[in-house]
């Protein structure tokens, strides 16, 4: 039952609305309670069956600020939880009414709900037909589970019957349900059709302390714990940058060239390039070897350069291939690599070996391949974001499950050092974490507007906290 605490408690939320201050004309303009922020909460919609709802949110009604929307409907329509949660309060006085909070402190408020005996406007306050039977103080439900039926109780008596629904914030402002309504129903808000449907991430700090990220010109852009070291950014280039490797210190990194430049910076030291030779087809890739005293290139004919302490191990040089090579990665001993053409296919060499392959098309090119911390297995990711993971790589999510209307466009992916989480760059400039990755930041929300990322890649191993307002610093 709602007891006399929680009567006070809604009376008091009632009365911090009414006490907003007025703008001119005495419109309540704004209110401490209420926020307009374009919030999407993951949610059921909460009525079975036909409804016509309008963003009524934060509209002015006598004596209030409306802090929810009317879910317009038919009278003992099932009403159902929004989300999984546990039921915190109900009222059975004839204003009907519950509230659901789920395991982050969320709440979603159900308002109206019947009071009239089926067929009748009688206000009798049948319990069978106000909520479904266990529904009480206490009860834990799950998303999609009937929990009420719609009806006018309260203030609604002289209108049609509807579901009034808010949803709250843990510090108790509500946020406009409109948006998670929408997208509930797969209706387009702003660049979203639908939810976020990748697993829930848990940051770690011991995952990774930051990232860089590249763009063509040479410029770098430096988020967490990864210091700028340098860049190719406002130097004329024979040929565009197509890839920025750290060193295994992460003290330092090269940035590679499609013509096979390699360009040095903090202790990233340089033991040759294909720069200025005559290749029979451009570099594409570049992986250094665990002691940093060494890379490999790739070149997309799958013709494999080595320099330093990088032992050749074989190549798909010659060999007749069904899509081009487009990268390349070594494994944790630096005893093998892998190589990868656009359609997906891996080539094995040394210590490298075979887990699988994704299936590249059309519309999807596989364009990255990423190993475990163990080397036995390895991600690979496709242009539209998808991340397909093969041996002991594990699928922590994709940027194709965001709910974009249109999946933006990704261009690499780094692997946090546990194995448990990754990255996900995009030519936009949008930076995507994933399980235990934190998110440092991104060219993209840090308004640096320039040309499309091209690469990107995470500091090796564990870091201290990070400060993700770090300063980012363009070449």
């Amino acid at each position: 039952m709602f007891s006399f605490m929680r009567r006070r408690l809604l009376v008091g939320l009632v009365a911090a609305v009414i006490g907003a201050w007025f703008g001119p004309l005495g419109i309540p303009a704004a209110s401490a309670s209420v926020s307009s922020e374009v919030v999407f909460r993951k949610i059921v919609t909460p009525v079975q069956g036909p409804i016509h709802y309008s963003n009524d949110f934060g509209a002015a009604l006598s004596g209030h600020l409306h802090q929810g929307n009317d879910l317009m409907g038919h009278k003992l329509e099932v009403e159902v939880a929004a989300h999984d949660g546990v039921v915190g309060w109900t009222s059975t006085d004839g204003n009907n009414m519950l509230e659901l909070t789920d395991s982050d402190g969320w709440s979603y408020v159900y308002i109206h709900i019947n009071n009239d005996t089926p067929g009748t406007d009688d206000g009798a306050n049948p319990p069978e037909w106000m909520f479904f039977p266990g529904i009480e103080e206490g009860v834990a439900v799950t998303a999609g589970q009937p929990i009420a039926y719609m009806g006018d109780s309260g203030n609604a008596e002289t209108t049609s019957p509807h579901l009034h629904f808010e949803i709250h914030k843990p510090d108790g402002t509500a946020v406009d349900p409109y948006w998670s309504l929408m997208l509930s129903q797969g209706r387009r808000v702003l660049d979203r059709c639908s939810f976020d449907t990748n697993p829930d991430r848990e940051p770690s700090t011991e995952a990774g302390g930051g990232y860089w990220a590249a763009t063509a010109d040479g410029g770098v852009f430096s988020y967490g714990a990864a210091v700028f070291h340098g860049s190719m950014g406002g130097v004329k280039l024979a040929s565009p940058v197509i890839a920025l490797v750290p060193t295994p210190t992460g003290g330092g990194y090269w940035e590679l060239s499609r013509d096979g430049g390699v360009f040095s910076f903090g202790d990233a030291a340089f033991f040759g390039s294909t720069g200025g030779k005559k290749l029979a087809a451009p570099v594409v890739g570049m992986a250094p070897t665990p002691t940093g005293r060494g890379y490999w290139l790739v070149a997309a004919d799958g013709g494999v350069f080595s320099f330093g302490d990088a032992v050749f191990f074989g190549s798909t040089g010659g060999q007749r291939l069904n899509r081009p090579i487009n990268g390349m990665a070594a494994s944790p001993t630096g005893q093998g690599y892998w190589l990868q053409s656009s359609d997906g296919g891996v080539f094995s060499f040394g210590d490298a070996l075979f887990h699988g392959r994704a299936a590249g098309s059309a519309t999807a090119a596989v364009l990255d391949l990423v190993p475990t911390p163990t080397g036995q297995g390895y991600w690979q990711l496709s242009s539209n974001g998808a991340i397909h993971g093969f041996g002991d790589a594990a699928w922590e999510g994709g940027a194709n499950a965001l709910g974009y209307c249109s999946p933006p466009t990704a261009v690499a992916m780094s692997a946090t050092s546990t194995g448990r989480g990754y990255w996900i760059q995009t030519a936009d400039g949008n930076t995507f974490p994933f399980g235990d990755a934190k998110d440092f930041g991104s060219v993209k929300r840090q308004g640096l507007a320039g040309k499309p990322i091209v690469s990107m890649a995470a500091l090796p191993g564990p870091a201290a906290p990070a400060d993700p307002s770090s300063v980012v610093l363009p070449g």
